[in-house]
């Protein structure tokens, strides 16, 4: 009996989106380089370290927009009749374009010896992400790890717990849920494997503290940026005024000659 032929891939409208995100930023954030270059040749450390920071911040929204631009754009799973195509990121790659690097892979039905499902926390007590990673268990090959879903906000269009049930069905076999561990940003990326203390199971008490602590600090680091933007907004405005009523003074006390 022929199975239905499924696939997943980001939507036109959110690559449309962060595509457009990037090209917009894109020249503000070339320009920093010149205006950077520009402050350190005349000496003014002051203002060189404030725009420093500002690029160092600006660097990681765009690194972030990319990652996501190309995430959307190459991510694509699908279920044939007979195995799964896939082309996702390719865990524990290495190197400064780590981010960007993906793997296409082909498993039959028949060559999968299960499907793994565990919550992974990361960002430690400060601001905690709990993440659920899919993986398919090959019987002749390296695992693939299908991809990484918000727990308490799957993606509608690229739902891999979903995905990874669809395949155990297929393929026969069952989804092997691990439970929840603390895992290293660090590590994962570098390629480190986990120690044995991270391989171990958290307690339920302990994932709903994170998940509380998650939103409190989420929300506290939405008012922080909130405030420092009306802030900036406001002193430029003042800093504005300033200068307007001095000029304005300035004028007043000194006309300009009448021509003749």
């Amino acid at each position: 009996m022929a199975r239905e032929t499924k696939s997943w891939q980001s939507g036109g409208a959110r690559r449309i989106v962060l595509a457009f995100a990037f090209l917009i930023l894109l020249p503000f954030y070339v320009s920093l380089g010149p205006m950077l270059w520009q402050r350190v040749s005349r000496g003014f450390v002051g203002d060189t370290l404030s725009l420093l920071v500002l690029a160092l911040a600006f660097t990681a929204l765009m690194a972030l927009i990319l990652q996501q631009l190309v995430h959307a754009v190459r991510t694509r799973v699908s279920l044939t009749d007979t195995g799964i195509e896939a082309t996702v990121p390719k865990v524990g790659a290495r190197g400064p374009f780590f981010l960007l690097g993906y793997q296409t892979r082909s498993i039959p039905y028949a060559d999968v010896a299960g499907v793994d499902s565990r919550n992974e926390v990361y960002g430690g007590s400060l601001l905690p992400v709990l993440l659920t990673s899919t993986r398919i268990v090959s019987k002749s090959g390296p695992p693939l790890v299908l991809g990484y879903a918000n727990a308490n906000d799957h993606e509608p269009q690229l739902p891999f717990p979903e995905i990874g049930s669809d395949v155990a069905m297929r393929a026969g076999v069952k989804v092997t849920d691990h439970g929840t561990v603390r895992r290293s940003f660090s590590k994962r990326v570098v390629g480190v494997a986990a120690s044995a203390d991270e391989n171990a199971p958290l307690p339920q008490s302990e994932i709903d503290q994170i998940n509380v602590s998650h939103r409190r600090n989420v929300r506290g680091l939405v008012a922080a940026l909130a405030l420092l933007v009306i802030g900036g907004i406001t002193l430029d405005i003042a800093t504005a005024s300033r200068t307007s009523f001095a000029e304005m003074g300035a004028g007043l006390a000194n006309p300009a000659p009448k021509k003749k």
